[in-house]
């Protein structure tokens, strides 16, 4: 995780779609060295990540020259505090914003994440974007 950078892009509120109360978006890209290693965005409830959690959508694989939507696939995670603490859970990503980017070859299901070498980076992504990120402090316990 030490040698990944988050580079934090653009940051949209808009009203909730569940609930009407305003809502962020933020995201960006990290990096390893030099490379792109995934894009990211988290959405949130402002004021509501207790009752509602947070989403965290990746966008994992090859990027550069020469590489095209097919080289990338959506995770996605969602995120919970718990009386044990905070806690990551992977979700299907059909059907999360991410899926539907231009950038993204497929959207993977729960079911091909848990367990492989895509859940160890999606998991490494996050952790870098849980420490980089500022925007996120809401969630991760601080002042927004």
């Amino acid at each position: 995780m030490a040698d990944l950078k988050v580079e934090p892009g653009t940051s949209e509120d808009a009203a909730c779609d569940c609930c009407g109360s305003q809502s962020r978006t933020v995201s960006g890209f990290v990096y390893r060295g030099d490379d792109a290693a995934a894009a990211y965005s988290v959405h949130w409830t402002l004021g509501g990540v207790d009752s509602h959690g947070a989403h965290f959508d990746l966008i994992l694989g090859r990027w550069g020259d020469g590489t095209t939507a097919a080289d990338r696939r959506a995770v996605a995670l969602e995120f919970r505090r718990t009386d044990n603490g905070p806690a990551f859970m992977v979700i299907d990503a059909p059907g999360r914003p991410a899926s539907r980017s231009h950038l993204v070859g497929r959207a993977l299901t729960r079911a091909e994440v848990v367990g492989t070498p895509t859940a160890t980076a999606a998991f490494g992504i996050v952790d870098a974007v849980w420490l980089q990120d500022e925007r996120i402090r809401e969630i991760v316990g601080g002042d927004a």
